[in-house]
């Protein structure tokens, strides 16, 4: 029964990314919007490597729609090195969050609240400490 049901659950989400992708394309904002829904969702449920998933299979369409320089990727690679360190990848989550400080470098007058925050958590990372994220995940 369990496993019925993730079956399901899986056809189901299938499905719907399937409708909204056929009728706006993957580059429209709704289509992307309802793939980061997904990964969150993923991540409360604890489901990190289908999570990572779906974070490597948007990187693509928000780089495409938004550019390498925007909130949104920058969003995106600091979500997808949370998820890393979530895993216990460590070396991934660090080059997410760095890839992350770039774009936010590039596209920030002034360092933010998230960008101090990642900032931390890099050299915390860096320094081999135990660590988690030093800001909300989503």
């Amino acid at each position: 029964l369990f496993r019925a049901k993730q079956w399901y659950q899986r056809r189901v989400r299938g499905e719907a990314i399937t409708l909204y992708t056929t009728h706006l394309t993957g580059l429209h904002p709704v289509t992307i919007e309802t793939y980061d829904l997904l990964i969150r969702a993923l991540i409360k449920q604890e489901k990190y490597e289908e999570a990572i998933e779906e974070l490597r299979a948007t990187k693509e369409a928000k780089t495409l729609k938004y550019g390498d320089f925007s909130k949104q990727v920058a969003t995106h690679h600091k979500l997808l090195g949370s998820v890393f360190l979530l895993t216990e990848r460590t070396k991934e989550a660090l080059a997410e969050f760095r890839k992350c400080l770039k774009v936010l470098g590039v596209i920030q007058t002034s360092p933010t609240e998230m960008t101090v925050a990642i900032k931390k958590t890099v050299q915390s990372l860096e320094a081999n400490k135990e660590t988690r994220p030093m800001f909300k995940l989503y």
